[in-house]
């Protein structure tokens, strides 16, 4: 004990606290505990320094580690902030520094603008007519799927299923740094453009759930069901709004009921309309428009009528608002009760 740096065991009891409180709080709301098990030195592939970080001339200076090069495209974003930690990571063989800076900020601002997005399977649309895509990485996919192959048939402990398991890792890893990066370029672009963002309230773990069912009452359609829930998990809907939650200066959330099956233009709501994935043609006055651009424009709407009855019941009139600027007035919808989602 006495030859570890204190910083690590204290980032060793942390991750310990963790665990234990996170194991008690799936024990309150009655989900599957997961008691905390003793956890391996390869499994944590990173530690956390909480003090004494320094950053000179591109080189970040640990206590008791020394001094170790950084390279960032770019330079430091920060020239003026203060290092107040560090978390040194490794993933594929390739070390990683994250520095975390104390910096001033005002915070986001409201420009009384509202925002409807809608999130999809790869893509989510805005209300103003932006599809934002995810990065297609059907050529890693299919790198990663040619190298699994080739490890199966690597004979275990030879050179080269190691070197394979490393061109592997390396594809996971790049992988994984797109799916991470693209909510936070959607979530900065979806900030700066409107104060206030309207989502659906998603039940993300029900509706990724399986559908394989028990050997008494098997599921239909698993294969299908699976494919689905890989797109779903793989857009990253909770990541996206856990970083509009953090920039946006106001996030509303509507019920997800009849956005994708109502024309924005006339408020008829008829399941026909969807013609297909894309595709959105309402049977009552015409309107072709593309699917998910008509539903963003639906959670708007639904955003601007629960704005304008939180005001009606407070008293306070959209211009007396902080940042608004003549909202408009949705208009009234009768929905079919019979329908279902």
């Amino acid at each position: 004990m006495a030859e570890c740096p204190l910083r690590i065991q204290r980032g060793t009891l942390k991750r310990l606290d963790e665990a234990c409180r996170h194991f008690f709080r799936r024990t309150q709301e009655g989900g599957a505990s997961g008691f905390p098990k003793f956890k391996g030195r390869p499994f944590f592939n990173s530690m956390s320094i909480v003090s004494g970080v320094k950053v000179r001339d591109g080189t970040l200076h640990i206590p008791s580690f020394g001094a170790l090069k950084m390279r960032r495209k770019g330079g430091n974003p920060h020239p003026d902030g203060r290092p107040v930690s560090a978390v040194l990571k490794r993933e594929a063989g390739k070390w990683t520094a994250i520095v975390c800076y104390a910096v001033e900020s005002e915070g986001p601002t409201d420009n009384g603008i509202v925002l409807g997005l809608d999130r999809n399977g790869g893509q989510v649309a805005d209300s103003d007519g932006v599809l934002h895509e995810m990065p297609d990485m059907k050529r890693l996919d299919g790198k990663a799927r040619r190298l699994q192959r080739q490890l199966s048939r690597r004979k275990k402990g030879s050179k080269r299923r190691e070197r394979t398991k490393r061109h592997l890792a390396k594809v996971q890893r790049r992988k994984a740094q797109k799916r991470h990066d693209w909510p936070h370029h959607v979530s900065k672009a979806l900030a700066v453009k409107a104060g206030s963002i309207a989502v659906e309230g998603l039940n993300v773990k029900g509706m990724t759930r399986s559908a394989k069912g028990t050997v008494e009452d098997p599921g239909r359609n698993v294969a299908a069901k699976s494919g689905t829930n890989r797109v779903i998990l793989n857009t990253g809907w909770t990541a996206l709004k856990r970083k509009i939650d953090c920039k946006a200066a106001n996030v509303i959330v509507v019920p997800a009921m009849y956005t994708p099956r109502t024309c924005h233009e006339c408020g008829v709501v008829d399941s026909d309309s969807r013609r297909t994935r894309d595709d959105f043609i309402c049977m009552a006055c015409g309107l072709a428009a593309h699917a998910d651009l008509n539903a963003a424009k639906n959670i708007r709407e639904k955003a601007l009528e629960r704005l304008c009855t939180m005001e009606a019941a407070s008293g306070i009139g959209a211009s007396a608002r902080r940042g608004a600027f003549g909202l408009p007035t949705p208009t009234t919808r009768e929905f079919n009760r019979g329908d279902t989602l």
